[in-house]
């Protein structure tokens, strides 16, 4: 399955532009401000309903405009021609259909097909924050598992539930009264936690060939998922009583303090290739629960490393923390750029094996902060990737060779707002109608 066609009406800085896309390599090729980034954000928006960039869907409209409707074509061996258009209206809300009939929920929109995208938030992934960390580990597994879907929607009400049970605690109600709401957030934050771990165990295995394969000086790299749960076994009895101690700190805040809805992912580069076995790439539990400091040794020193293809120097070798160096705190910008890149194609590999479906990349300037050796390494992965769509500023980080195998499209398209018109479009007055939806 791949995008054949692209059409954007009122989306961002487009009017009324088409695109066509080939399977394979797609090099999008624009100067800054005509629209590279807008374009592979429409597509996202079309296949899962929502922005990778903003959570404020009227800021996808074009200004002046009142609406936004985002229309795409997939090309499907099994199946033939999938159509799908989602549209937007500010007072409307948003509709989304799928060969004309229209989808339940956006749930299941993402369901239907497979994507990746990386844009320049989604650098995010490795310097943000654990709680976009875990939404991303989340929305990934709820597209590959409806189970995983229910298990996060029952955690998020249990949670929801105990918290208002430890308000109503501090404001004096009764503290026998949290019994069950523990045991029911337990049995909830057990489920979830299980399933989480098994799919980061799954995709760090993917991961560290896949960031192994990117890293030109060679080198290890691993995923971890860092869990409270593991300190008590992911067993709900021991999680329970686990609750019942920490009542008298989390009544005094209102706030279930311990659980999985605390997880965090660590970006880890390994001292070496047998290190896997200590800190394992797929996704093992510190020993101690909580939000451990990342990126120490046992002596609590910090490792402020150079590259792993540039060792040693006038001080002498260094050798990486035993844990491993957390690329979120002492990663370059291209080391991180890169382990989000490893991570988007290790989940592409996983959701192939898991659905029979090899999802579309679609890859946002990516290779600006790469250096040569790491995109021809990108480039020929995304090769036999299936689709990929890549935009950039500047034809010379792809080889002659590489563009005669790619299909090349020159933005700006027709039906764009040009660059640096900052007169706004003049929309219609009154609220779309229902076919402008």
């Amino acid at each position: 399955m791949f995008v054949s066609r692209l059409r954007l009406v009122n989306f961002r800085s487009y009017c009324d532009a088409s695109v066509r896309f080939e399977d394979g390599l797609n090099v999008v090729v624009g100067q800054n401000a005509t629209g590279k980034t807008n374009l592979l954000e429409g597509a996202w928006f079309a296949l899962r309903g929502a922005s990778p960039r903003t959570r404020r869907e009227e800021k996808l409209v074009t200004w002046g405009q009142r609406y936004t409707r985002v229309e795409l074509e997939l090309q499907d061996a099994a199946v033939g021609l999938q159509r799908v258009d989602v549209a937007y209206a500010t007072g409307q809300g948003k509709r989304a259909r799928w060969n004309g009939v229209e989808v339940p929920s956006q749930e299941d929109l993402r369901s239907r097909s497979q994507v990746f995208i990386f844009v320049p938030e989604s650098l995010l992934l490795v310097k943000g924050s654990p709680a976009r960390r875990r939404a991303h580990v989340d929305a990934f597994a709820a597209a590959l598992d409806p189970q995983y879907a229910a298990a996060a929607r029952e955690l998020q009400a249990a949670l929801r539930q105990r918290n208002a049970q430890l308000t109503a605690v501090k404001n004096g109600g009764s503290v026998c009264a949290l019994d069950p709401w523990d045991v029911q957030f337990a049995r909830a934050a057990v489920e979830l936690g299980s399933r989480r771990r098994a799919l980061v165990e799954e995709l760090g295995g993917l991961f560290t060939e896949v960031a192994a394969a990117l890293a030109p000086g060679g080198g290890a790299f691993g995923l971890q998922l860092s869990t409270q749960l593991s300190g008590v076994g992911y067993d709900e009895e021991a999680l329970v009583e686990e609750l019942r101690a920490r009542r008298p700190g989390e009544t005094s805040r209102g706030l279930s303090l311990f659980g999985p809805h605390r997880d965090d992912l660590r970006f880890l580069e390994l001292a070496s290739v047998g290190a896997a076995d200590a800190v394992p790439g797929a996704a093992s539990a510190p020993e101690e629960p909580g939000e451990a400091s990342a990126g120490t040794g046992e002596d609590g020193t910090a490792g402020f490393l150079q590259d792993s293809s540039a060792r040693g120097g006038a001080c002498g070798p260094v050798e990486l923390p035993r844990g491993g160096r957390d690329l979120r705190l002492f990663g370059s910008q291209g080391e991180q750029r890169a382990a989000v890149l490893a991570l988007l194609l290790a989940e592409q590999r996983l959701a192939a094996a898991r659905t029979g479906m090899r999802g579309t990349l679609f890859l946002d300037d990516v290779m600006s902060e790469l250096d040569d050796s790491r995109r021809r390494l990108l480039v020929a992965m995304l090769s036999a990737a299936g689709q990929a769509v890549i935009t950039t500023t500047n034809r010379q980080y792809f080889t002659a060779g590489e563009l005669a195998q790619a299909a090349v499209i020159e933005l700006p398209l027709a039906g764009s707002v040009a660059p640096g018109d900052a007169a706004p479009l003049q929309g219609p007055s009154t609220p779309p109608d229902e076919a402008a939806l």
